[in-house]
């Protein structure tokens, strides 16, 4: 898709490649940028209408707590009142004793004027069965059938707050429905109960609440009712949900106050992108008139003065014969194409020499990089010898000293053969056949060393045996296997060789049963088995692996692969992939 586009952009006229330009990188970033800008625009106005919202919620719910902090001052003062509270706690003899002592204690302690200030009703509770039921003071008998007392009595709280209705749910407009805020008389100690409550109007609450400036519909519901909105008309609890869970613009805010829960919705009025449009129109005229219409007239001028110059380059390019360009007699301008039209000239002059100098220095640089990597080749190849003499060595060195002589002749016949295979470096490549004697050498070898702590499995596809691959490469990768894997435990273990390909791959696998690596090493090493090269190998302490990994990744043009795959304490598996595409096979 990519390459179809880039032909298709090669076959256009400069003029038509200007005006894509101007399209896709002038117009639509300003429209991007504009809508951008709109979008802003409208965020920040949805933000201030919600930073309205929560205003108006604030100052509703201000109110409601002065409303019940005053409440709560007024009750205090009353439950601390002596008069009133010896008034409650006397046990009367008959009606007229009482009423004696209602006057007094009305008239004397305040009660009255207390009673009537900021409030519609107060009314004060008592079991005591020795006083009348009047206006300020009831059996509480009376109050038992009633809702909130039973909620009050139940919570086991000494405050709360409360809204009910007599006759329907909406609590809006009915004058017989009540707001209330109920509060035990625990000041003094008493035979009897005492209760204040305090009622007021939901029409008074909905009256002051007017009083309060806010641009948005709200509402205040306690409990499961609708105290008060300024939305006009009646909605009850539950069809107040349905609306908040619909509606785009509303913050719904909910507070614990008193023993029961108060929510506080408000909603703002739909804002609509068509209407930002509308009282904008004018201004987005003369935006598009002025990032369109000017820029255009611009743009075209501006393509001439490149386009006229640009042709009679062309033309000078075109006229040129068995590669000899002929130079531009007439240069106009001074900008950056007239001093290309003069580098053109000297260019011209030029072009056959600098082109024979290319090539020469080309060629001598490829000689020069043939050789050295020849000579870094031998010097990775002469690296490898003392290394696997020495743990041959090594081994028998060991199985001397563990067990004596015998089987000696056995284990310097198998030194021998690989010694013979390993000094052996006029050609680097062996068929996987000649490496597989080699391993088998190797492993017999190790074998009586270890003993019956090491078995081994070679399996090699008939048709891989005469592939070549890079001599001692994949004996490198067994020897990793007995020095770091089956060496290091004490308990028996198994070396895997097997070798197969398909269509697309040729497969090496190494895989040994012993101490295995941690997940940060194995990401580590097959890494750097991957990313090789001769200086990392030069500055490695251990070569043996990496120079292996290089010599496979030269002759296979850098596409040879490998993975890694263990556990600790299980054991490891290497893995190398060669494309089928790259190997080559002897007759």
């Amino acid at each position: 898709m990519f390459k179809l586009i880039k032909n298709s952009f090669e076959k256009l006229r400069l003029n038509s490649k200007f005006l894509i330009i101007y399209v896709f990188c002038v117009i639509m970033p300003l429209v991007m940028t504009d809508v951008i800008l709109f979008r802003s625009v409208y965020a920040a106005e949805l933000s201030n209408q919600s930073y309205y919202r929560d205003i108006s919620i604030e100052a509703y719910y201000n109110y409601l707590q002065d409303l019940l902090s005053y409440d709560q001052t007024l009750t205090t003062a009353i439950d601390v009142n002596k008069n009133i509270n010896t008034f409650i706690d006397t046990a009367y003899d008959n009606p007229i004793q009482y009423y004696d002592s209602l006057l007094n204690t009305v008239s004397n302690s305040f009660f009255s004027t207390m009673a009537d200030m900021n409030s519609d009703r107060i009314v004060i509770y008592t079991d005591n069965n020795t006083m009348l039921s009047g206006h300020y003071f009831h059996n509480v008998s009376e109050a038992e059938e009633e809702s909130w007392y039973e909620d009050f009595s139940e919570s086991e709280v000494n405050e709360a707050a409360y809204a009910y209705y007599d006759d329907d749910p909406f609590l809006s407009s009915s004058d017989n429905n009540r707001f209330i805020y109920v509060r035990k008389m625990n000041n003094s100690k008493s035979q009897y109960e005492k209760i204040i409550k305090v009622e007021h109007k939901v029409s008074s609450i909905a009256r002051e609440l007017r009083e309060i400036p806010v641009n948005c519909s709200m509402y205040l519901c306690c409990g499961d009712y609708v105290l008060y909105t300024n939305a006009g008309g009646e909605i009850d609890r539950q069809s107040l949900e349905k609306q908040a869970a619909n509606a785009p613009y509303v913050t719904v805010k909910e507070y614990h106050m008193y023993g029961d829960t108060f929510q506080i919705y408000a909603f703002s009025d739909a804002m609509t992108i068509t209407g930002v449009v509308r009282n904008n129109f004018l201004l987005i005229v003369i935006i598009v008139i002025l990032t369109l219409i000017i820029p255009v007239i611009l743009m075209k001028m501006l393509e001439q003065s490149i386009t006229d110059r640009i042709t009679v380059l062309e033309k000078a390019f075109g006229k040129a014969d068995n590669k000899l360009f002929q130079p531009i007699r007439e240069i106009k301008g001074s900008d950056e194409i007239a001093s290309l039209m003069h580098q053109y000239n000297k260019i011209v002059n030029i072009n056959n020499e600098l082109t024979n100098t290319i090539y020469k220095d080309k060629l001598r640089e490829q000689e020069s990089d043939l050789a050295r990597k020849n000579a870094e080749l031998l010097a990775l190849q002469s690296q490898i010898n003392p290394h696997f003499m020495f743990n041959a060595l090594e081994s028998i060195r060991m199985h001397s000293i563990i067990k004596g002589e015998n089987e000696t002749a056995e284990m310097v016949q198998r030194l021998a053969m690989m010694e013979r295979q390993n000094v052996e470096w006029h050609e680097d490549a062996v068929t996987i056949e000649e490496e597989e004697a080699f391993i088998d050498a190797y492993l017999q070898l190790q074998s009586y060393r270890f003993g019956d702590r090491i078995s081994f499995d070679i399996n090699i596809c008939e048709d891989c045996k005469k592939i070549y691959i890079p001599k001692l490469t994949m004996v490198t990768f067994v020897e990793n296997a007995c020095v770091h894997g089956i060496e290091s435990k004490s308990s028996q273990g198994w070396i895997f060789i097997r070798v197969y390909k398909n269509e697309e791959n040729l497969t090496i696998e190494i895989e040994d049963t012993g101490d295995g690596m941690d997940e940060n090493e194995v990401k580590s090493l097959q890494e750097r088995m991957n990313s090789v090269t001769i200086d990392a190998v030069k500055k490695a302490k251990h070569v043996g692996i990496l120079n292996a990994c290089l010599r496979i990744k030269m002759m296979y043009k850098d596409r040879a692969r490998f993975s890694i795959e263990s556990e600790k304490g299980i054991g490891m598996s290497v893995i190398i992939t060669i494309p089928t595409e790259l190997i080559t096979s002897a007759n």
